[in-house]
């Protein structure tokens, strides 16, 4: 195996970082979602 991946699979701190950047996608999503659906409802009040 290549020694990034065994780095990043074999390790905790590899865990760690592939779930942060779960996470941090995640609420990227979820602000451009809400952000998304509020301008919507906005534009319908108008």
């Amino acid at each position: 195996m290549h020694p990034v991946w065994h780095a990043i699979l074999m390790e905790p701190v590899g865990w760690l970082a592939i779930g942060g950047s779960i996470v941090m996608v995640g609420i990227i999503l979820t602000v451009a979602a809400y952000v998304r659906n509020k301008v919507r409802e906005d534009e319908r009040r108008r």
